[in-house]
Protein backbone atom coordinates (compact mmCIF):
# COMPACT_ATOMS: atom_id res chain seq x y z
CA UNK A 1 0.00 0.00 0.00
CA UNK A 2 2.81 2.42 1.01
CA UNK A 3 4.59 1.21 -2.56
CA UNK A 4 1.47 2.09 -4.25
CA UNK A 5 1.16 5.77 -2.80
CA UNK A 6 4.86 6.39 -3.31
CA UNK A 7 4.33 5.66 -7.00
CA UNK A 8 1.46 7.97 -7.53
CA UNK A 9 3.39 11.08 -5.64
CA UNK A 10 6.20 10.67 -8.39
CA UNK A 11 3.93 9.95 -11.53
CA UNK A 12 1.59 13.23 -10.43
CA UNK A 13 4.45 16.01 -11.55
CA UNK A 14 4.54 13.72 -14.91
CA UNK A 15 0.89 13.88 -15.39
CA UNK A 16 0.95 17.49 -15.07
CA UNK A 17 4.19 18.11 -17.19
CA UNK A 18 2.58 16.06 -20.06
CA UNK A 19 -0.79 18.34 -19.90
CA UNK A 20 1.42 21.39 -21.00
CA UNK A 21 2.33 21.88 -25.04
CA UNK A 22 5.31 23.64 -26.30
CA UNK A 23 3.78 27.14 -27.47
CA UNK A 24 4.63 27.51 -31.13
CA UNK A 25 7.50 29.88 -32.31
CA UNK A 26 6.68 33.59 -32.75
CA UNK A 27 8.21 35.68 -35.38
CA UNK A 28 8.01 38.77 -37.25
CA UNK A 29 4.70 39.51 -38.53
CA UNK A 30 6.08 41.37 -41.90
CA UNK A 31 5.25 44.72 -43.19
CA UNK A 32 2.78 43.51 -45.05
CA UNK A 33 -0.23 42.48 -42.59
CA UNK A 34 -3.57 44.20 -43.10
CA UNK A 35 -6.00 44.06 -40.78
CA UNK A 36 -9.14 45.02 -43.49
CA UNK A 37 -9.48 41.96 -45.15
CA UNK A 38 -12.32 39.85 -45.51
CA UNK A 39 -13.96 37.17 -43.19
CA UNK A 40 -13.74 34.53 -45.74
CA UNK A 41 -12.50 30.30 -45.81
CA UNK A 42 -11.57 30.70 -49.57
CA UNK A 43 -8.50 33.25 -50.51
CA UNK A 44 -8.08 32.41 -54.30
CA UNK A 45 -10.26 34.95 -55.84
CA UNK A 46 -9.83 32.82 -59.24
CA UNK A 47 -6.13 33.42 -59.37
CA UNK A 48 -4.22 30.42 -61.14
CA UNK A 49 -2.06 28.45 -58.81
CA UNK A 50 -1.90 24.74 -57.18
CA UNK A 51 -4.58 24.67 -54.38
CA UNK A 52 -3.58 24.72 -50.88
CA UNK A 53 -6.05 23.53 -47.90
CA UNK A 54 -4.49 24.61 -44.52
CA UNK A 55 -6.02 23.62 -41.51
CA UNK A 56 -5.31 25.34 -38.42
CA UNK A 57 -6.00 24.31 -34.56
CA UNK A 58 -5.23 27.04 -32.52
CA UNK A 59 -4.61 26.31 -28.29
CA UNK A 60 -3.14 27.65 -25.40
CA UNK A 61 -0.39 26.61 -23.39
CA UNK A 62 -2.10 23.81 -21.53
CA UNK A 63 -3.37 22.53 -24.72
CA UNK A 64 -6.88 23.83 -24.42
CA UNK A 65 -8.65 24.73 -27.83
CA UNK A 66 -8.89 28.15 -28.64
CA UNK A 67 -12.66 28.97 -29.73
CA UNK A 68 -13.30 32.84 -30.66
CA UNK A 69 -9.84 33.39 -32.02
CA UNK A 70 -9.13 35.52 -35.12
CA UNK A 71 -7.13 33.95 -37.60
CA UNK A 72 -5.47 36.03 -40.02
CA UNK A 73 -3.78 34.18 -42.94
CA UNK A 74 -1.85 36.35 -46.01
CA UNK A 75 1.20 34.97 -48.79
CA UNK A 76 1.75 35.90 -52.28
CA UNK A 77 0.04 35.15 -55.10
CA UNK A 78 1.81 32.07 -57.90
CA UNK A 79 4.04 35.54 -58.99
CA UNK A 80 5.06 36.54 -55.48
CA UNK A 81 2.81 39.54 -55.18
CA UNK A 82 0.95 40.35 -52.15
CA UNK A 83 -2.36 42.10 -52.71
CA UNK A 84 -2.45 45.50 -51.31
CA UNK A 85 0.77 46.09 -51.24
CA UNK A 86 2.70 44.84 -54.81
CA UNK A 87 -0.98 44.46 -56.65
CA UNK A 88 -4.75 46.08 -55.86
CA UNK A 89 -7.14 43.50 -53.96
CA UNK A 90 -7.33 41.58 -50.82
CA UNK A 91 -6.39 38.42 -52.54
CA UNK A 92 -4.63 35.25 -50.97
CA UNK A 93 -5.37 37.40 -47.54
CA UNK A 94 -8.23 36.80 -45.34
CA UNK A 95 -9.60 35.90 -41.49
CA UNK A 96 -11.78 33.39 -39.98
CA UNK A 97 -13.18 32.95 -36.10
CA UNK A 98 -11.50 29.72 -34.52
CA UNK A 99 -14.50 27.09 -34.01
CA UNK A 100 -15.30 25.61 -30.78
CA UNK A 101 -12.54 22.59 -31.23
CA UNK A 102 -10.25 25.41 -32.03
CA UNK A 103 -9.88 25.13 -35.71
CA UNK A 104 -10.05 26.89 -38.80
CA UNK A 105 -10.01 25.90 -42.44
CA UNK A 106 -8.43 28.02 -45.55
CA UNK A 107 -8.47 27.15 -49.12
CA UNK A 108 -6.09 28.97 -51.04
CA UNK A 109 -2.65 28.76 -53.48
CA UNK A 110 0.70 27.66 -53.21
CA UNK A 111 2.24 31.26 -52.48
CA UNK A 112 4.64 32.18 -55.12
CA UNK A 113 8.23 33.66 -54.16
CA UNK A 114 9.81 36.92 -53.69
CA UNK A 115 13.83 37.63 -53.89
CA UNK A 116 14.63 38.16 -50.65
CA UNK A 117 12.78 35.28 -48.98
CA UNK A 118 11.94 31.31 -49.25
CA UNK A 119 8.27 30.50 -49.95
CA UNK A 120 5.84 30.97 -46.92
CA UNK A 121 2.50 31.73 -45.31
CA UNK A 122 1.99 34.71 -42.50
CA UNK A 123 -0.35 34.36 -39.54
CA UNK A 124 -1.57 36.57 -37.24
CA UNK A 125 -3.88 35.18 -34.17
CA UNK A 126 -5.62 37.45 -31.78
CA UNK A 127 -7.39 35.66 -28.59
CA UNK A 128 -8.24 37.78 -24.75
CA UNK A 129 -6.64 40.68 -26.88
CA UNK A 130 -3.22 39.22 -27.29
CA UNK A 131 -1.55 39.20 -30.48
CA UNK A 132 0.43 36.83 -31.83
CA UNK A 133 2.04 36.18 -35.08
CA UNK A 134 4.63 33.34 -37.19
CA UNK A 135 5.52 32.20 -40.18
CA UNK A 136 4.70 28.68 -41.88
CA UNK A 137 7.52 27.30 -44.43
CA UNK A 138 7.50 24.36 -47.45
CA UNK A 139 9.99 21.46 -47.93
CA UNK A 140 12.02 22.43 -50.90
CA UNK A 141 11.05 18.90 -52.29
CA UNK A 142 7.39 20.65 -52.74
CA UNK A 143 8.86 23.87 -53.93
CA UNK A 144 10.61 22.43 -57.07
CA UNK A 145 7.56 20.43 -57.87
CA UNK A 146 5.04 23.37 -57.41
CA UNK A 147 7.80 25.65 -59.35
CA UNK A 148 7.75 23.42 -62.42
CA UNK A 149 4.26 24.32 -63.30
CA UNK A 150 2.23 26.67 -64.76
CA UNK A 151 2.38 29.74 -63.69
CA UNK A 152 5.29 29.52 -61.26
CA UNK A 153 7.22 28.09 -63.82
CA UNK A 154 8.06 31.33 -65.61
CA UNK A 155 9.50 32.70 -62.61
CA UNK A 156 11.64 29.18 -61.71
CA UNK A 157 12.86 27.82 -58.16
CA UNK A 158 13.42 30.45 -55.59
CA UNK A 159 16.80 32.79 -55.00
CA UNK A 160 16.37 31.72 -51.80
CA UNK A 161 16.35 28.30 -49.88
CA UNK A 162 14.85 27.20 -46.69
CA UNK A 163 18.27 27.52 -44.86
CA UNK A 164 19.33 30.33 -46.44
CA UNK A 165 16.55 32.14 -45.23
CA UNK A 166 17.11 34.22 -42.00
CA UNK A 167 13.94 33.60 -40.57
CA UNK A 168 13.24 30.00 -41.57
CA UNK A 169 12.90 27.46 -38.97
CA UNK A 170 12.44 23.82 -39.61
CA UNK A 171 9.83 23.68 -37.07
CA UNK A 172 7.71 25.82 -38.73
CA UNK A 173 8.30 23.62 -41.69
CA UNK A 174 4.29 22.17 -43.32
CA UNK A 175 3.63 18.22 -43.74
CA UNK A 176 2.40 18.21 -46.97
CA UNK A 177 0.16 15.61 -48.44
CA UNK A 178 -1.44 15.74 -51.98
CA UNK A 179 -5.43 16.25 -52.52
CA UNK A 180 -6.50 16.89 -55.86
CA UNK A 181 -4.50 18.61 -57.99
CA UNK A 182 -2.36 20.36 -54.82
CA UNK A 183 -1.52 19.71 -51.20
CA UNK A 184 -3.23 19.50 -47.94
CA UNK A 185 -1.72 20.25 -44.45
CA UNK A 186 -2.20 21.14 -40.77
CA UNK A 187 -0.56 22.66 -38.26
CA UNK A 188 -1.16 23.15 -34.53
CA UNK A 189 -0.46 26.62 -33.08
CA UNK A 190 -0.06 27.04 -29.43
CA UNK A 191 0.13 30.73 -28.21
CA UNK A 192 2.31 31.16 -25.39
CA UNK A 193 -0.85 32.79 -23.14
Amino acid sequence: MRRRALMGLFLLPLARAQGACRPTPALTEGPYYLREVPQRSDLREGLPGVPLRLTLKVQNAACRPLGGARVDLWHTDALGRYSGVNAPGTFCRGWQATDEKGEVAFLTLFPGWYPSRTPHLHLRVEAGGRGFATQLFFPEEAQRQVYAQPPYAQRGLPRVGNRQDGIFRADLLLTLRPEGEGFAAAFTLTLPF
